[in-house]
């Protein structure tokens, strides 16, 4: 980038375990990620699992659309 600029990455999803009950997760405890973390503003992200890409998408009415 120009005048050696850098694109910072956003900032990694907050992931929770369990109940919000501030003791610590359990093995094998669910995980909450908050849509607005993953998302940080926009509105499409790409999920790599197992060397296949696909796409989240937000829609405006709120619903979320995972596409292959």
């Amino acid at each position: 980038m120009a005048h050696g600029r850098t694109a910072s990455a956003p900032a990694p999803a907050q992931v929770e375990y369990g109940p919000p009950s501030g003791q610590p997760p359990r093995p094998g405890a669910d995980a909450l990620v908050r849509s607005e973390a993953l998302f940080a503003g926009r509105s499409t992200l790409t999920i790599e699992h197992e060397g296949t890409h696909y796409v989240l998408r937000a829609t405006r009415s709120g619903k979320l659309i995972l596409t292959k």
